[in-house]
């Protein structure tokens, strides 16, 4: 051979060359290219689709160890696909075959030097000399995060179904006429408690032997009618379970396309579904009861409206005309005490004064009727005007103290220095403390006390009426408030009453935006305590009127 052909033969061996590596460099899948020869397995090559998954120049890779640059240096890839890879790459020296990686979860830099999350898969090809050793081996890195996903989302799928069929109870059977045998799936056998070694012998007349007996018939004429017209079968019936129990099922099922005339279909268990119906046929029917029986208690409720509203009406209309002849005998027997009708011995004075003090607790008492009368109809109305507390309360107090005097009290009252204004209705107040100050005297025996102390705390005026009475049971407070409610106590019978003055109290304080409070041990005492607002924490004009409804 000359000296030319061989320069000619060595110039296109050596292009060939430089076109295996130009062709390396370009392959789509990442590659990496290093001697079987272990322990370094030194890396000869890497071609450009490795260097931007790793984002790992060909040049800081060419060289070096394979298990010294990544992945094969992470800790995740040690512990996972990688942690007998040296044992494989020896294996795949030995016998000259290929290996393959499971396939592994990792973040990749894709176009733009972007990570995304991906799955990889490692295949290593083992490359053989002339005389057959394999002297390299190649590792090639296959993207199927594609595949893996619709693997993931196929055995997703797979899990949901069956969850579905076994939560909704529903199981899936096929009948082979020609034998009688239905075969189901493992929600069928769930549903008819049907072990394995039963369920191959599983047959249309056992099914037909557990249905319930006056849903047979029907169940029946069904089967029979869809084998002959070989039509869709569909019924809902109660069959009798393993266990001894009822359950409602549908059982439905047609034909399939074929010469063998096996049907196929499901069977759902509608037991809840039924109880669920039939609760709530019983919660409407409840319902229609209930509402009838609220029309009816709303028609009583109004009659009985009517009913205390028209009495509310006589009690205010009586209690008016009654006033009217009351205030007038006031009038004419006090005349006769002025002795503007002549001169009257003492015997008739005293019984002029005895019937003058009667008619006087009788006018009281009617007026309480008619306030109490006016709250149940909303018509007490409340002219809230500045007003001296103090005042008030002094001018009580020497009203009450020969009260006091003659049923030989201790009658004790104290105020402050100054004055303490509160927006009140000078007359409902002075009748809300009179009826707790008379309500401390009468259920005080003889030789006891009662003492008025009027005190500013914390914004509020405060009058306390205190006793050294008959006490209150703690179980009785409640009750001191309602209309027309009497305490039975030793000095009850004597008090008398007619059990809406303190009921009238605590309206009105309450029209004036404050409270009443009792305190009270038997045997001992009560102390009652009404809270008013102070006239310079509220925004009242003079005249401002509230009314109770």
């Amino acid at each position: 051979m000359s000296s030319k052909t061989s320069r000619s033969r060595a110039v296109a061996d050596g292009q060939k060359t430089v076109d295996y590596w130009r062709l390396f460099r370009d392959l789509p899948d990442a590659c990496l290219l290093f001697e079987a020869s272990d322990p370094d397995y030194m890396i000869v090559e890497a071609n450009k689709a490795r260097e931007e998954m790793m984002q790992i120049s060909r040049a800081d890779t060419i060289g070096r160890p394979l298990f010294s640059v990544p992945p094969y240096t992470g800790e995740q890839f040690k512990s996972g696909p990688g942690k007998d890879l040296r044992q494989h790459l020896q294996q795949v020296m030995r016998t000259g075959r290929s290996y393959r990686l499971e396939a592994v979860r990792g973040t990749v830099f894709g176009v733009g030097g972007v990570k995304r999350t991906v799955y990889l898969q490692g295949a290593y090809v083992p490359l053989r000399d002339t005389a057959g050793k394999v002297c390299h081996i190649l590792c090639i890195i296959h993207d199927v995060t594609d595949e893996m996903q619709a693997a993931e989302e196929t055995k997703a799928m797979e899990s949901r179904l069956s969850a579905a069929l076994t939560i909704g109870k529903l199981g899936s059977w096929v009948f082979d006429p020609t034998d009688g045998r239905i075969t189901g799936d493992e929600n069928f056998k769930k549903l008819f408690f049907t072990p394995d070694e039963l369920a191959h012998t599983y047959t249309i007349d056992m099914f037909l032997e557990s249905v319930h007996k006056d849903d047979r018939p029907r169940v029946i004429a069904a089967v029979q009618r869809s084998l002959k017209r070989n039509v869709l079968f569909e019924e809902e019936c109660r069959v009798y379970m393993q266990d001894g129990t009822i359950r409602w099922i549908l059982a439905r099922g047609e034909p399939e396309k074929g010469e063998d005339g096996t049907f196929s279909g499901v069977v759902v268990d509608l037991t809840e579904q039924r109880t669920l119906q039939a609760q709530v046929a019983l919660a409407r029917q409840q319902d229609r009861l209930n509402r009838q029986a609220a029309r009816i208690l709303r028609q009583r409720n109004e009659e009985l409206e009517a009913i205390s509203r028209s009495k509310d009406e006589f009690v205010a209309l009586a209690s008016h005309q009654l006033r009217t002849p009351a205030t007038a005998v006031k009038q004419y027997i006090g005349m006769m005490l002025q002795g503007y009708v002549g001169d009257i011995t003492e015997m008739q004075y005293d019984v002029l004064e005895k019937a003058f003090e009667g008619n006087e607790r009788q006018i009281q008492i009617i007026n309480q009727i008619l306030s109490a009368a006016r709250v149940d109809t909303g018509k007490l109305v409340v002219a809230l005007m500045p007003l001296d507390l103090r005042s008030l309360v002094q001018g009580i107090a020497a009203e009450m103290r020969p009260v006091f005097e003659q049923r030989e009290h201790t009658f004790t009252v104290r105020v402050p220095a100054d004055p303490v204004y509160v927006a009140a209705d000078l007359s409902y107040l002075r009748m809300a403390i009179e009826n707790v100050v008379q309500n401390a005297s009468v259920y005080t025996p003889k030789g006891g006390s009662v003492r008025m102390t009027l005190t500013v705390v914390r914004g509020n005026a405060v009058l306390r009426v205190s006793d050294t009475g008959v006490g209150i049971r703690k179980k009785d407070i409640g009750k001191l408030f309602v209309k027309f409610s009497r305490i039975h106590n030793p000095l009850s019978v004597e008090a008398g009453g007619s059990g809406i003055g303190l009921y009238l109290t605590a309206e009105i304080v309450r029209l004036h935006d404050g409270t009443v409070d009792v305190e009270s041990r038997i045997g001992k005492g009560t102390t009652f305590a009404i809270s008013l607002p102070l006239m310079h924490n509220k925004n009242i004009k003079k005249g401002d009127a509230r009314r109770k409804g």
